[in-house]
């Protein structure tokens, strides 16, 4: 009973929250139209109607709500970004069928078209943000949050509870780990320790005794069989049961599931978007449009940062360089110079005197402690990024593209060794996984992992999020050397 008031309740607030979201949205709307006419014409609005009037049209929001549920808003545990997808894509679907119902019900004289363009807009953001905030709030008095307990104690069962505390949209609080593995008490994720409890026999006894909800099973090494045994038992005692497959390093974002109910089987169906030629124009067109909206940026930094560079050190504004592109076939590469006209000659030197050096570039194909080669100017570009600019010259050529796999060397074909094959699929980018994921942080191999991995699950959306970290990436300076 106390689970069903506690549904109801997260339903009532989301709806709440979704409902503020739309008349605030309209509100602005209005208010936005009669201003931008106002602007245009130095005038009212020939046809104006009051927000009152708007309010008065109740089959609007039921549209909106009504299409929330369908994308099952209410009821789903969405990861964030996954959940921002849905609510830009019921937006659209509302706005659009509004369009569809006034053309229908001839209301063309009575509705502003500018008022529902304004409003697809608003509603977009204020729905995800509200939406946001608001889940904060109902986790904080209990309507969103969802107690979890972690089946296994290895690096899975490490990385699922680190992916949870990292996207807590998804409202799971994990109360502990359970294992039959026994002189381990407790586990630190994130800075925060969550207890383990031992013996799996007795699993309903912590289910009943913690009030757990859900049960979130991570044991990858299971032989199949106990693992659906396993299963089976817990699911006969909790509402929900998560499974993390072992599956890691497998396409999952271009992946669909299918049903064989005679054999009992699933299948995955993984699709390489990338194969596709209409896919390929999509992301073509999206560097163009990024192109055109930053060239009044790209031009006056071209400038500015070219002046800084001649002032700071004797040497090239610019600085070429033999890359690995599509196919890989060799590019000429542009960035700022960011280092002394002598810097083989400096790094040699350096590597020759410190060991430690030496083993921090064999790993990173970095020196990130100190570079000695590194200019004033060019140290501050590195940190901000801002050397990679002239790389826009190498998109509207058509080398490279905004967001995709980092540019190799081709003194590193051999290092990359069997991932070029898929690495080489698409043209590099400016940006990508890798820089939003910790960039020199990472080792190497760890690099081509990640953007394999990009690669083999790209998609149109995963470039946007992409392009929406590696603005937090830059601010925050991680990984930046």
């Amino acid at each position: 009973m106390k689970e069903r008031w506690i549904g109801i309740g997260r339903i009532t607030g989301l709806l709440c929250i979704d409902l503020i979201s739309y008349f605030s949205s309209l509100l602005v709307a209005v208010f936005t139209r009669e201003n931008f006419v106002y602007f245009i014409t130095r005038g009212k609005p020939y046809y104006f109607f009051s927000y009152q009037y708007y309010l008065s049209i109740w089959w609007m929001p039921v549209i909106f709500i009504t299409i929330l549920i369908f994308e099952r808003l209410y009821t789903k545990r969405y990861p964030f970004w996954e959940e921002i997808r849905s609510i830009l894509k019921a937006v659209t679907i509302t706005v659009l069928f509004i369009f569809f119902m006034i053309t229908v019900r001839s209301m063309y004289g009575n509705i502003s078209r500018l008022v529902l363009i304004f409003t697809w807009l608003y509603l977009s953001l204020l729905t995800i943000l509200f939406r946001y905030w608001g889940k904060r709030v109902l986790y904080y008095i209990g309507l969103w949050k969802e107690k979890a307990l972690i089946l296994g104690t290895g690096p899975s069962a490490v990385s699922t509870v680190r992916g949870l505390i990292n996207d807590k949209q998804m409202g799971y609080s994990v109360v502990g780990f359970l294992d039959d593995i026994k002189g381990i008490n407790e586990i630190e994720v994130e800075g925060t320790k969550y207890p383990v409890f031992c013996g799996i026999k007795n699993f309903t006894k912590f289910v009943s005794m913690l009030e757990i909800s859900t049960v979130i099973i991570s044991m990858p090494g299971l032989p199949p069989e106990e693992l659906t045994r396993l299963t089976n038992h817990v699911q006969k005692n909790v509402k929900n049961v998560v499974l993390v497959p072992d599956i890691v390093g497998i396409a999952q974002i271009n992946t669909e599931l299918h049903y064989l109910f005679m054999q009992k089987l699933f299948l995955l169906k993984i699709k390489n978007n990338l194969h596709s030629l209409a896919n390929r124009f999509v992301k073509t067109i999206s560097d163009i449009a990024i192109i055109l909206l930053v060239l009044p940026f790209f031009i006056i930094s071209l400038a500015v940062i070219s002046i800084l560079i001649k002032l700071d050190s004797e040497g090239p504004i610019f600085i070429i360089q033999g890359r690995l592109g599509y196919r890989g076939k060799v590019f000429n590469c542009i960035k700022f110079r960011t280092m002394y006209k002598e810097s083989k000659k400096i790094l040699n030197d350096h590597l020759t005197k410190n060991k430690e050096a030496q083993t921090e570039w064999k790993t990173y194909k970095k020196l990130r402690v100190y570079d000695p080669r590194v200019t004033r100017i060019g140290a501050f570009l590195r940190k901000t990024s801002l050397d990679e600019i002239p790389q826009l010259i190498n998109v509207m050529r058509g080398e490279m593209s905004i967001i995709g796999p980092r540019p190799y060397l081709p003194s590193e074909k051999h290092e990359i060794g069997d991932y070029k094959d898929i690495i080489f699929m698409t043209k590099p980018g400016i940006t990508g996984l890798w820089q939003v994921s910790g960039r020199n942080e990472l080792i190497f191999s760890e690099r081509m992992k990640l953007e394999t991995w990009y690669v083999e699950n790209w998609s149109a959306w995963l470039d946007l999020i992409i392009l929406f970290k590696t603005i937090g990436a830059v601010l925050r300076r991680k990984g930046a050397y």
